[in-house]
């Protein structure tokens, strides 16, 4: 009974560590529009949700990328934090750059 109780135990944190783990990952998607003059951006992220994102001068552009340079169709890594219900960047990463 104890190796079983011990086993349901390790089960458990492993799955709660993985969900942990899921969470702190960069989120990705597809820039479906972009607002510069707003700070905004949308993105259809993995799951084909839509996410609308904020930006400000605290959010970090990866790989000297700037925020004018991103464009409809650039796939990107993001983390964002909900503040009030609005999704804001932290940090963008682009990986795949739009066909033109």
């Amino acid at each position: 009974m104890r190796k079983l109780s011990i086993s349901v135990a390790t089960l458990a944190f492993v799955l709660l560590t993985a969900v942990a783990v899921a969470e702190r990952r960069p989120h990705e998607g597809k820039i479906t529009n972009i607002d510069v003059s707003a700070k905004t951006m949308t993105v259809q992220g993995e799951k084909g949700d839509q996410l609308t994102l904020y930006w400000d001068e605290t959010t970090k552009f990866k790989n000297n990328l700037t925020v004018q340079e991103l464009q409809t169709g650039d796939s990107i890594h993001f983390d964002f934090v909900d503040k009030n219900g609005q999704l804001w960047v932290t940090e963008v990463h682009r990986t795949h750059k739009a066909e033109k």
